[in-house]
């Protein structure tokens, strides 16, 4: 529990930090040319389809990942099309759009519509693939253009974001 409340509070201060990065900079949201990604993986000590349980609705974001207080789903989390409003600290909400889902392949594909966070054009999969018996590799990818700041720092701040809830995945299959 230390752990993850430390991570929740890296987010927070991401979070407040980014703002007031746009904030300073009069919220210019020039976007950059250059498409961006960023990819995670890890291996949970657990069955795939025992992950994918976990992780694989749209709506459950805040079941395993450590900055997300509450998801609030528009829609059945399986059709595209269906919205999900996740709830962080400081009542900063992030508002996505389910592109794809597809529980024989255990992965998901969905956008960014608003956010706080420096991106546009974000659009994000979360696959879990199993690798043994008992193990299994989550991935989360993305795609976006840098808003408001550099490649660089956009490119880590995605990046810390998955880890805090990658990380948590392996806390909880310990």
């Amino acid at each position: 529990m230390k752990h993850q409340s430390n991570v929740i509070k890296n987010i927070n201060h991401t979070v407040v930090t980014l703002s007031l990065l746009l904030i300073s900079l009069g919220c210019s949201m020039n976007l950059h040319a250059e498409q961006l990604m960023v990819e995670e993986k890890i291996l949970v000590n657990a069955r795939a389809n025992a992950v994918w349980a976990l992780i694989g609705g749209f709506q459950a974001l805040d079941r395993w990942h450590p900055g997300v207080l509450a998801s609030t789903l528009l829609g059945t989390g399986k059709a595209a099309g269906d919205i999900r409003v996740l709830t962080l600290a400081d009542d900063v909400h992030i508002v996505e759009k389910l592109e794809l889902y597809d529980e024989t392949a255990m992965s998901l594909q969905y956008a960014i519509l608003e956010s706080p966070l420096p991106v546009g054009n974000y659009h994000a999969t979360i696959t879990v693939k199993s690798v043994g018996n008992n193990e299994a590799e989550v991935i989360w990818q993305s795609t976006f253009n840098a808003v408001g700041a550099s490649n660089n720092e956009v490119k880590k701040i995605i990046s810390d974001i998955y880890l805090a809830g990658l990380n948590s995945l392996i806390t909880l299959y310990k």
